[in-house]
């Protein structure tokens, strides 16, 4: 299991460049949970951590497969390892599959070999009235891309484990394996959730409020928290 830390600056990334974890996610939660950052946020801090995997959000996305291929095709450009892509304004399958199509479409255009499109999708979808993660291992096997997430749009007073269960999860992950897929779950996940994700088995877990000052996300990142995450998650994992 690999660990993920969100930045939103430059500054943030410098900030942690010692530190330990696996995967530095960028993004602008201003813009949504899976908000787009600048491209020259996203270039400056592939800069600072040339061979170090990445990752970005592309934006909570509506059903604008015109818009989704320009991210997409615009973010690939950028050296990124993983782009993820929120299907955050529909709700229907095939209106998916064409927004995901054409986002495919853009990166195998930029040339990116070693970019891997992640669909995106809320464990509070019905709240918020949009798209089911249970139908992103499905979208991702027909459109081909590499990986499917579970995040959650609401990151004030609840997490990914309000919305949905543990076996629920856990049956969303052993689905995705089926069909080769990367897994990822997020959304203001705790210290103390690591427990939960030994009997998940995801391939990803994405932290930002829990590595933060006073577990605030809008707060000053601390590498000293992120070190203490990295060691307890080895010693689970």
């Amino acid at each position: 299991m690999k660990l993920l830390i969100s930045v939103e600056s430059i500054a943030e990334a410098k900030k942690i460049k010692n530190s330990n974890f696996d995967i530095l996610d960028i993004k602008n939660p201003q813009e949504g949970s899976l908000g787009v950052n600048f491209p020259h946020v996203i270039k400056g801090i592939r800069d600072e951590f040339p061979d170090f995997p990445l990752s970005a959000a592309g934006g909570d996305l509506p059903e604008l497969p015109g818009l989704v291929s320009q991210v997409a095709f615009g973010l690939a450009h950028l050296n990124l390892d993983y782009i993820k892509l929120g299907l955050y304004g529909l709700q229907d399958f095939e209106a998916a599959l064409n927004i995901l199509r054409e986002a495919k479409r853009a990166v195998e255009m930029s040339n990116a070999k070693n970019t891997k499109i992640i669909a995106a999708a809320y464990a509070d979808f019905r709240e918020e009235n949009t798209f089911s993660p249970f139908l992103l291992n499905e979208l991702a096997a027909e459109t081909r891309i590499d990986g499917v997430m579970i995040d959650t749009l609401n990151k004030k007073d609840k997490n990914l484990f309000s919305f949905l269960k543990e076996k629920e999860l856990k049956t969303f992950v052993n689905d995705a394996k089926k069909f080769n897929l990367i897994t990822a779950l997020a959304g203001s996940l705790k210290v103390n959730d690591l427990d939960k994700f030994q009997n998940i088995e995801a391939d990803i877990i994405g932290f930002r409020g829990a590595v933060c000052k006073n577990d605030d996300r809008s707060a000053e990142i601390s590498p000293e928290k992120i070190d203490s995450l990295y060691k307890k998650m080895n010693r689970r994992f």
